[in-house]
């Protein structure tokens, strides 16, 4: 009765707004995002790419390899990778509020996204534990948390899997993925990542979901699976909420 009526008051004197619109929230409206703004977001589909999960025009189907990431033909060390929509619109205000305006409320709607697209694509039977990727140290202190963390552990949840978030490490600080070009980034973030040498057994033979917000050239995403692998993971898979394109992460 107490906590209601705090939270009434709170309302009352700080009202809630919807972080990608900007109208007050109602009392009954949960969450940090308006109902009609969450309709509004594009999905994918069935039409998309299994190797880097960008979504694909309509009647194009689930394909292995597309348009989008012909270029890189050394893959992304991963198996398959699922993405919730295009970095665009309602998805791309949603990432942009959780990692860079400390709403750490946007990875609620987000992490719903990619519980639903995980279990829908049959991931959840092909991973023994979910892995997010890390942020240096320094930048994580600065932020206050780790936004791939905060969408990896419902996630995790849902999938009935072990979180495990202390088995890659950033051994260096990079700079921010946003200000470089592919080439710069596959650079930036080349054995950037290492496991923890008192997880690697917990790593070995093991299929591993790595988790981030934005994959643009994959090379976050390809770094992470080289160093599990290296560890012996047996397998790397990737999910990730927006599939951005070189200069539009920022």
């Amino acid at each position: 009765m107490i906590g209601a009526l705090a939270m009434g008051l709170l309302d009352l004197l700080l009202p809630r707004h919807c972080v990608v619109s900007g109208r007050p929230l109602a009392n009954d409206e949960p969450g940090c995002v308006a109902p009609e703004v969450l309709r509004q977001a594009k999905l994918t589909a069935g039409d998309y790419c299994s190797r880097c999960g960008a979504r694909q025009g309509e009647g194009i189907g689930a394909i292995h390899g597309c348009g989008r990431c012909e270029e890189f033909k050394e893959g992304f060390g991963t198996r398959e990778v699922c993405a919730v929509g295009d970095y665009e619109g309602v998805l791309q205000s949603l990432c942009l509020a959780l990692k860079f305006g400390g709403e750490r409320a946007a990875a609620a709607p987000l992490s719903h996204y990619l519980i639903q697209l995980v279990f829908d694509r049959g991931l959840a039977d092909k991973v023994d534990a979910v892995v997010p990727v890390p942020l240096h140290p320094l930048r994580q202190y600065q932020r206050g948390y780790n936004q791939a963390e905060l969408l990896a552990r419902p996630l995790a949840r849902a999938l009935s899997k072990p979180l495990w978030n202390d088995v890659l490490r950033r051994r260096r600080r990079t700079k921010a993925q946003s200000e470089l070009s592919a080439a710069q980034r596959r650079s930036n973030v080349e054995d950037a990542f290492e496991v923890r040498p008192r997880r690697a057994a917990r790593v070995e033979g093991r299929s591993l979901l790595v988790v981030d917000d934005v994959m643009t050239t994959g090379a976050t995403l390809a770094a992470c699976a080289k160093a599990l692998k290296r560890a012996g993971a047996k397998a790397v898979l990737g999910a990730v909420i927006a599939r951005s394109t070189v200069g539009a992460d920022t």
